[in-house]
């Protein structure tokens, strides 16, 4: 197993055995090989400092979907929202 950062490619892979030249999936920055039984084999993340700077701005953001698809919530939305509940479960108590 084999972890490499290629930093020209800005490039983070992981290699659980050797893998063919193209994967056999690439959905946004991710790609994956696979064997004929369905074995991981290889996982790579292109354009890796974008997408983990993308990932920590969102760790306190969830992504609603339905009626709520644009809106967000942060952790300052829920704290100010318990803090109301709690102020009105005192009031009843």
């Amino acid at each position: 197993m084999k972890v490499l950062y290629v930093p020209s490619k800005d490039e983070l892979s992981l290699k659980i055995h050797r893998v063919r030249s193209r994967p056999n999936k690439q959905f946004g920055p991710f790609k994956l090989w696979w064997d004929e039984e369905g074995n991981i084999r290889a996982l790579a993340i292109t354009n890796y400092t974008k997408e983990l700077e993308e990932f920590r701005k969102n760790l306190s953001v969830i992504q609603l979907k339905g009626i709520w698809k644009r809106a967000k919530i942060t952790d300052q939305d829920i704290q100010d929202t318990r803090n109301a509940l709690l102020r009105k479960l005192e009031e009843k108590w």
